[in-house]
């Protein structure tokens, strides 16, 4: 158990540029009416669609194979928009190239830069999971947020590779159809760097002090049941309990929700047809992309097993 905790420590260094708002939830399949009701949306632009699928970044073997909306929506496009390009994203040269945006400055360390008790339970917890704090404590607190914004303690094996973005990138490359992305990896990464070490602290504090691991580990099979059934009222109040965090709420979402529009609207002024993909979250809530693209004046369709 510890080395596959290990392991999956890791690889998180290669996969944390795919952002998630909170640990992702799953549970086992529960499945409305016999399939997944995919939250899946299309937009019809003068001459082609787009569809936007509202996506989780890790999961596992038993959510597969997708469901026909999936199909659908991959097959009836010829052009596959991720939120980081991943031809950037899945690359092995990527920790590398960040190593430094990754770490803090030199003279300080984790011990250093965060209050006394989440420095401790923070220690605690990877000397627990039996990696070498030798190797880590010069990383930046929110490095270490995203890091264990995953349960390692689920009873089913949930992975990055098994994810929907990998998945779809897999098979657009395999079929030699166009891949791009809405923003850059440091995009991405400068959400986390411009915190404040005061609100870096405070946000892997909340996430370290859950009084009961199975509460997280709950909290995290809850939100994928939900996008499994398409909930996204759920998912719509998983978003609202972010904004305890104004700052982080505001980068993580807001903004970037905001700076996607024009880009979703430029697709659709294209010939061909295009698949978005984004992280569930993205589509909930006042602030999501659902309810901008309605601002704008769109009319978008969910797309279901039955009537694709």
């Amino acid at each position: 158990m510890a080395s596959r905790k290990i392991r999956y420590f890791q690889s998180r260094l290669v996969v944390l540029f795919l952002v998630v708002l909170l640990p992702a939830s799953a549970s086992s399949q529960v499945i409305g009416n016999g399939y997944n009701n995919s939250l899946i949306y299309k937009i019809h632009g003068e001459k082609n669609t787009v569809y936007l699928l509202g996506s989780i970044h890790v999961l596992a073997e038993e959510y597969y194979p997708l469901t026909r909306a999936f199909s659908y929506a991959y097959y009836n496009s010829q052009k596959v928009v991720f939120e980081i390009d991943p031809e950037i994203l899945f690359s092995t040269s990527i920790p590398k190239k960040f190593e430094k945006m990754l770490k803090l400055p030199k003279g300080q360390s984790l011990k250093t830069v965060l209050s006394p008790k989440t420095y401790g339970l923070l220690k605690k917890t990877f000397e627990d999971l039996g990696a070498d704090w030798s190797q880590i404590h010069q990383y930046k607190p929110w490095v270490m947020y995203l890091m264990l914004g995953v349960p390692f303690d689920s009873s089913v094996e949930f992975r990055a590779d098994l994810g929907i973005e990998n998945h779809f990138f897999r098979m657009a490359k395999d079929a030699g159809k166009e891949t791009g992305g809405l923003e850059s990896i440091k995009d991405q990464l400068n959400v986390f760097d411009k915190l404040s070490l005061t609100e870096q602290d405070q946000l892997l504090w909340d996430l370290l002090s859950l009084k009961d691991s199975k509460d997280h580990q709950k909290a995290f099979l809850k939100m994928v049941k939900d996008w499994h059934q398409g909930n996204l009222d759920d998912l719509e109040k998983m978003v609202e309990a972010q904004k305890k965090y104004p700052k982080f709420y505001k980068a993580i979402l807001v903004d970037r929700n905001r700076n996607w529009i024009p880009q979703i609207e430029a697709f659709l002024k294209e010939e061909n047809n295009v698949l978005i993909v984004v992280g569930a979250a993205h589509l909930a809530g006042k602030d999501g992309l659902i309810t901008l693209l309605h601002e704008k004046g769109h009319t978008l369709e969910r797309v279901s097993f039955a009537r694709p």
